[in-house]
């Protein structure tokens, strides 16, 4: 969350600004001169732009702690424990631009996987200028740019998707760019602790922008469905927050969704809640399980690859560095129906 901050421009930082007239309010009532409504931020600015400047500075900080906080407890599993490793859990500056490259990675994977979960839900029908070969891609830029289209294409089609009150077509476009213009962000390999430093200086802050503006990721809940406690409850592990410890716990839905949903309430399959849709996630969100069974990780798709009869589908274990395939057969009904968007006939 990164502001410039300008003597001559008072709207530098709207949010400070309304925070600073709210306490005011809370304490002293409105600033009222001669039946004129002043804002104190603005008298503030005005008359002692140095208790301005110094106050601004204050509030920056309270509220990047209080988003790392929101990411580390709150939001998906992926995103949250790259970025507590990028933050705590490095042992060198260039491990640590790897954790960065990573929490990168995960914001456009839960994005990517979201958005092409819900096209499957609500069966949205897609063509010109998305192919079916998009959403299979391994390049990150090729994901936001598909993320981008979809939102677009839909928005154009009046449908209003769940995916909207996570992200805007504007903070895609400004995630494009940083994708397109940072170093770190496109895998080159840091020659050295000195390089990768300033290469975590340069694209910390712009992470950090970024996850301010998706700070409605920590709304979502993505989780294994294991059963059902009844019709309208459902047991399932949740995958929230940096700490990989399994955590179970019970879903309760109204008729409606259960009514939406049922389709994809099979033995793990892996699921989002998203303000009031509940859908499945594969085959871009899998999971395994360590030899004992104590332990769950999800797995993110990476790429395709191999030939008839023998194709997979790659994935990248979250939180070990290795990755694991899957014959894509075992997808097969989840790529059917993605492809029926587009009118093609069966994987």
């Amino acid at each position: 969350m990164s502001f410039h901050i300008d003597r001559d421009n008072y709207d530098s930082c709207p949010q400070f600004n309304d925070w600073l007239d709210e306490q005011y309010a809370d304490q002293h009532g409105g600033l009222n001169l001669f039946g004129s409504q002043l804002r104190p931020s603005y008298v503030l600015h005005q008359l002692d732009f140095s208790t301005y400047e110094a106050a601004l500075a204050d509030f920056l900080s309270d509220r990047e702690e209080q988003l790392r906080r929101t990411v580390l407890d709150d939001f998906p599993a992926p995103i949250a424990y790259y970025y507590y490793r990028f933050e705590y859990g490095f042992e060198n500056e260039l491990q640590r631009l790897h954790f960065l490259r990573d929490t990168w990675e995960a914001i456009i994977d839960i994005l990517h996987s979201l958005t092409i979960g819900e096209c499957r839900f609500r069966q949205l029908g897609l063509g010109t200028p998305i192919a079916f070969g998009h959403f299979l891609s391994e390049r990150t830029a090729d994901r936001l740019l598909t993320v981008e289209r979809i939102i677009d294409y839909a928005n154009t089609k009046g449908v209003n998707l769940a995916i909207n009150s996570i992200v805007t077509i504007p903070v895609l476009g400004t995630m494009r760019e940083l994708n397109r213009s940072r170093n770190a962000f496109s895998h080159s390999a840091a020659q050295s602790e000195v390089q990768a430093r300033a290469w975590v200086r340069e694209c910390h802050q712009d992470v950090i922008d970024v996850l301010d503006e998706l700070q409605d990721l920590a709304g979502i809940s993505v989780v294994r469905y294991l059963g059902q406690e009844d019709a309208n409850t459902l047991r399932c592990e949740f995958f929230r927050g940096y700490a990989q410890t399994r955590t179970i716990r019970a879903i309760s839905l109204t008729d409606d969704q259960v009514q939406a949903s049922q389709r994809y309430f099979r033995q793990s399959e892996i699921l989002v809640s998203i303000r009031d849709c509940i859908f499945s996630l594969r085959p871009l969100v899998w999971f395994c399980e360590d030899s004992s069974g104590h332990t769950t990780k999800l797995c993110m798709f990476r790429r395709t690859r191999g030939d008839l009869p023998d194709r997979r589908l790659e994935y990248e274990i979250v939180g070990k560095a290795e990755r694991r395939d899957e014959d894509r057969g075992f997808f097969k009904s989840e790529l059917d129906e993605l492809r029926s968007l587009f009118g093609l006939g069966p994987d």
